[in-house]
């Protein structure tokens, strides 16, 4: 099978997966569950530029997932306030796609502060990565002018509440897809860099 179609297989997969779960308290720890697994892949094949890219991903969703989960944002919501719940929701979910969006732009230069590995590159997952946060920012954003507009009494408009998980879910499997297939790509890559016996 060609890599271009297992990594299309891999997509449509977690993208149907995903979306017949339909529960952020499966699918997100599945989600990062994956981030944890391409971190280690990226210790065990001392590839720091993978383990870079995972490992800020990773970091601030969980950041993102533990202030939910904790109730940190539950703490400062009314539940009788509609507009403000919405609003404090979707507007900390869209600043984190936004912060994540921007450390994976300039995931190079973090990972230079982090490390003085010589082997810190550019590579051909750091332009795609942070284009399906973006995605994500934009979503919540539409999700976000759209909370301000049912509140202001045009309570048909729910078009993003009522796919807001399958719109997230398949932004996810598109990075798993991808993550999956960065994975992929530096195993192949290590195999060919191996000495051949004869």
């Amino acid at each position: 099978m060609k890599l271009s179609n297992l990594i299309l297989l891999s997509i449509a997969s977690l993208a149907f997966f995903y979306i017949q779960l339909w529960d952020p308290q499966v699918v997100t720890p599945l989600f990062v569950t994956m981030l944890i697994v391409c971190v280690i892949y990226g210790f065990y094949a001392k590839d720091i530029n993978i383990t870079h890219i995972a490992g800020i991903m990773l970091f601030l969703i969980t950041i993102e997932y533990a202030s939910f989960e904790v109730g940190l944002i539950n703490y400062v919501i009314p539940s009788d306030d509609g507009f403000f719940q919405g609003t404090l929701i979707y507007g900390v979910q869209f600043l984190f796609n936004v912060i994540i969006t921007l450390a994976l732009i300039l995931r190079v230069q973090i990972s230079r502060l982090i490390s003085k590995s010589k082997q810190i590159e550019l590579t051909s997952f750091d332009g795609l990565f942070h284009w399906i946060f973006m995605y994500m920012a934009v979503v919540n954003l539409l999700a976000l002018v759209e909370n301000i507009i049912w509140s202001s009494g045009f309570k048909s408009w729910t078009f993003i509440y009522d796919n807001f998980e399958g719109l997230i879910y398949i932004a996810w499997a598109v990075c798993c897809g991808a993550v999956l297939t960065m994975m992929i790509c530096s195993a192949k890559s290590n195999d060919s860099q191996e000495p051949r016996l004869s």
